[in-house]
């Protein structure tokens, strides 16, 4: 009898605390610290479970047609000290282009005759960071320290100091940059309602055209969808700005016209942010909007040549590339990727920069590449091994780790062998001997085929 009644108490117990968590979950605001935490580890686990992203959607009918031309706008976020790079940003944009939507936001305003042009239209640079000045809620804050900063970068560009406002956007111009954000949105919002999508891109970001459009045509918009890299811990996952950030036409309404109290916190906070991507995530959480990071592998926040190719999105479609700093860099990215005419994947970038396949040819360790590096900047992820005599030992040991090697580099001075969990295409480094694991690469690229 006894026994019965332990046994009954038990599920009962459990659904107790199931329905206590379940309360405190709805009664938590958005932004809760334990309601960030329970939600990042459910959706980790989730993660976890789930085998290889299964991509085909990529080369299928979409759900949901996109004209990039007629549903997106990009909001492409410059500078008075970077605005050099916009002209090369629209160069990179072949005649093929499908973008037509297109809002410059930074941190001062081009006047006649400054516009950039592109296929017949002028497009304004809006100054977005004295609209987030100018907001009620930052009235009283004329002497913090960056609104004193932006003060004195408006007084060197109207007193036509030219040389003095270039100095002054090289060292306050990120502080600046986090006032841009939730006021480039706004803006973006007032103008064009009725765009589907909205992506925000900075001027040394390129935006691949063949992949976006499939990507987007496997949403419905009338969904609130908060797209790109995920970055940061738990309390503020966000997407990187670098690597462009996406909005549902749903989740810029559920931002910018059903919270407006969010948006004004986030005007207040904009003065001592660091980042103005987290502080965009931060809004959009207590919207109710969450980063979907079931993505975050397709965007990309470096260059091509040192886009890091791992083996959970070898075969899928790649959306962006960072770091374009100088406009070369840019016009030369819009060239090698002006005869494409289908999504790119990732590792279509080797045979786009022309880099050696040895896993193609039927040996198992191919000749190392001399005064070249496949591995690139170094972190927590690569493992180095110290005193390897030879290339060929290093070679050999990431044969034996063969799940987490793709690459190696060894360094014949310090006699340091780097193997890393990714390849890329890599450039010249004088003295350094590097190589690829043929194997596991020939075996993922077969995976490839199924698409």
């Amino acid at each position: 009898m006894r026994q019965n009644r332990r046994s009954q108490l038990v599920p009962s117990l459990g659904y107790l605390v199931i329905g206590v968590l379940l309360f405190i979950w709805l009664i938590l605001p958005n932004d809760n610290t334990a309601r960030l935490a329970i939600r990042f580890n459910l959706k980790r686990f989730q993660r976890a479970l789930r085998r290889q992203p299964n991509e085909s959607w990529v080369f299928a009918p979409p759900k949901f047609p996109v004209s990039l031309g007629v549903d997106t706008l990009v909001i492409l976020k410059t500078g008075y000290g970077t605005k050099e790079r916009v002209p090369a940003w629209f160069e990179s944009l072949t005649d093929e282009s499908e973008f037509r939507g297109f809002l410059i936001v930074g941190d001062y305003a081009s006047q006649p005759g400054e516009h950039f042009k592109y296929n017949g239209s002028e497009y304004p640079v809006h100054d977005v960071v004295q609209r987030t000045m100018r907001h009620k809620t930052l009235s009283a804050q004329t002497s913090h320290p960056r609104a004193l900063k932006y003060r004195s970068f408006v007084d060197a560009i109207s007193g036509g100091n030219n040389e003095t406002a270039l100095e002054l956007a090289k060292s306050s111009g990120w502080e600046l940059d986090a006032l841009k954000f939730i006021s480039a949105l706004e803006l973006a919002y007032e103008k064009y309602p009725n765009k589907k999508w909205v992506i925000l891109a900075d001027d040394d970001t390129y935006l691949v055209q063949h992949s976006l459009k499939p990507f987007l045509g496997q949403f419905d918009t009338k969904y609130p969808y908060y797209l790109g890299n995920a970055v940061g811990d738990f309390r503020v996952r966000f997407a990187h700005g670098g690597s462009a950030i996406i909005l549902s036409q749903a989740a810029m309404r559920q931002l910018i016209v059903m919270n407006p109290r969010v948006v004004s916190k986030a005007h207040s906070e904009s003065l001592s942010e660091i980042w103005g991507d987290r502080l965009l995530a931060r809004a959009l959480i207590r919207a109710g909007v969450y980063l979907d990071e079931n993505y975050c592998h397709l965007f990309n926040g470096e260059p091509p040549r040192l886009s890091r190719i791992r083996a959970d999105r070898f075969c899928s479609p790649i959306l962006s590339f960072h770091q374009l700093a100088s406009p070369s860099q840019m016009v030369s990215v819009g060239h090698i990727f002006e005869n494409t005419s289908r999504p790119v994947l990732w590792i279509d970038l080797w045979d786009m920069y022309e880099a050696p396949t040895p896993w193609r040819r039927k040996t198992k360790l191919q000749q190392p590449r001399r005064n070249w590096d496949h591995v690139g900047q170094l972190d927590d992820a690569v493992s180095t091994f110290r005193n390897t005599a030879t290339a060929e030992t290093c070679a050999k040991k990431c044969e034996k780790y063969f799940k987490t090697c793709m690459a190696w580099t060894w360094e014949p001075h310090s006699r340091h062998c780097h193997i890393s969990p990714w390849m890329i295409v890599g450039r010249a480094v004088k003295g350094k001997v590097s190589g690829l694991n043929s194997r596991r690469i020939r075996s993922l690229e077969m995976d490839c085929l199924v698409y």
